[in-house]
């Protein structure tokens, strides 16, 4: 990645291995899947998931992280959704959306104890 392009980021972004559980919310009591990030930021993650979500959809993440015992809920709406193995494997782009003050505090505690 060039550095002109890091330079027009507006976050920083974070390749933590977190797990994650992901839910469509307006699937109401659908099933949750599990995940891991691939990287995440102030303004988004990206994980992997098995199956396509669309984009546009609204997305409800329990992010496990080692700054507290329960998980935090994240809020956001699908970027982009990439097939990486057919009809198995697909990259979600997710940008943060209605973050809660918890939710903001650990996302401010991933990129301030980010090993560099």
């Amino acid at each position: 990645m060039s550095d002109s392009f890091k330079d027009r980021r507006k976050y920083v972004r974070i390749y933590r291995n977190f797990i994650l559980t992901y839910h469509q919310k307006d699937k109401g009591g659908a099933k949750r899947d599990i995940s891991q990030v691939n990287n995440i930021s102030k303004g988004g993650i990206s994980f992997v998931a098995t199956q396509a979500l669309d984009v546009g959809a609204v997305i409800g993440v329990d992010l496990q992280t080692p700054f507290i015992a329960d998980a935090v809920y994240l809020e956001g709406v699908v970027l982009d959704c990439k097939e990486k193995i057919a009809n198995m494997i697909y990259e979600i782009r997710l940008e943060f959306s209605n973050l809660s003050v918890a939710a903001v505090d650990i996302l401010d505690k991933i990129e301030r104890y980010n090993p560099q």
